[in-house]
């Protein structure tokens, strides 16, 4: 019965059991090692794939931990195809640990850096319009925040009143400081600044945020784990990543229902960056749910490109620039989607300078 499951998923899909042995590989798969599943069933895995692979180290914690672990970047590379980078998720059979599913998504080259390259053009494309912008917007956003000011001076008795006042007067500060970044990025003298942060305090801000605006009919739920060491990461960047993301789910939720806002410390999440494919843990999770429309299957593979939106009237530029920050902070974002369903995951590493 699994076995049909399995063969339905369009991705290469094998199971192996307690010997290493594979007792199944589904028809992507077999053309992901360009074998047959009768050469290739009841054969050691390692037979497939060098003695080295980070393969083999990750389904032995695996089956050691029972827990599954998902590798954003892994060398997946061997004799029939070399060279190759792969999304791996390998996980125990809840039925049976002894035996360990491998599910893999092949990224090329071309792919990993693509996203790079094209927001390196959007940047130029939009640099001769950042002088007037800079004029144009800084001006009323100026009057925006002295308005609030005086108005604060004449409800500090109200303290409702009082703490939007407050949120106008941060908000004002945060999109001075991303236009001043956007000029940066035109000059190409961008350097981002980093300082401790506490994550639960950020993402209430978020919160507070969208509850005053585009999230007023969303019930916002916080699921946060209050052991967490706080997070080394730019503030005004990691605050815009957020409201773009609950933007984003409070549009799939139609602007109504639940969203779900959860922090955890995700021991098994690792990934490899730069060419020499160190292996670095990145246990600070944030997850974003939404029980809304969900993603398009055609689009999901490329929701974080330039251009790709689900939207109507979208640009396709809010995940891209998501995606890119965090790229920036040394910190990756998946997604996985089904009507009903949407959940955003970021994972940070754990720094302390």
């Amino acid at each position: 019965m699994q076995h049909n499951i399995l063969n339905e998923l369009r991705t290469p899909v094998f199971l192996i059991n307690e010997l290493n042995n594979v007792i199944y590989i589904n028809e992507i798969g077999e053309e992901f090692f360009g074998v047959s599943s009768n050469i290739i069933i009841g054969k050691k895995i390692n037979e497939f794939i060098p003695n080295d692979s980070p393969v083999l180290n990750l389904i032995h914690r695996v089956r050691k931990n029972k827990v599954g672990i998902t590798e954003e970047s892994l060398d997946f590379s061997n004799v029939n195809f070399p060279n190759r980078k792969v999304r791996a998720h390998i996980v125990p059979l809840s039925f049976d640990n002894s035996q360990i599913v491998v599910q893999i998504s092949q990224l090329a080259l071309s792919e990993m850096f693509q996203s790079q390259r094209i927001n390196s053009k959007i940047s130029k494309s939009f640099s001769s319009m950042v002088d007037m912008l800079m004029h144009e917007l800084k001006n009323p956003l100026a009057g925006i925040k002295g308005a609030s000011q005086l108005i604060e001076s004449d409800l500090k008795e109200n303290s409702n009143f009082f703490e939007l006042t407050q949120l106008i007067s941060i908000e004002c500060d945060r999109i001075e400081i991303l236009l001043n970044r956007m000029e940066q990025i035109s000059n190409n003298n961008i350097k981002l600044e980093y300082e401790s942060l506490n994550i639960h305090e950020i993402l209430n801000h978020c919160i507070r945020v969208a509850e005053n605006s585009f999230g007023a009919d969303i019930n916002f739920v916080s699921e946060f784990d209050p052991s967490l060491p706080r997070l080394f990461a730019n503030k005004n960047l990691l605050i815009q990543i957020v409201i773009n993301l609950l933007k984003n789910a409070a549009e799939a939720s139609q602007n109504k229902g639940n969203i779900k806002v959860k922090t955890s410390f995700n021991s098994n999440k690792i990934t490899s960056f730069g060419i020499e494919d160190i292996p670095t843990p990145l246990p600070l999770q944030i997850e974003i749910i939404d029980f809304g429309i969900g993603i398009p299957n055609n689009l999901i593979s490329n929701i974080f490109d330039p251009f790709v939106s689900s939207k109507k009237e979208g640009k396709g530029l809010g995940l891209s620039v998501v995606a890119s920050g965090l790229e920036e902070m040394g910190a990756v974002i998946d997604v996985s989607s089904n009507p009903g369903f949407t959940v955003f995951c970021i994972n940070f590493p754990v720094r302390k300078s």
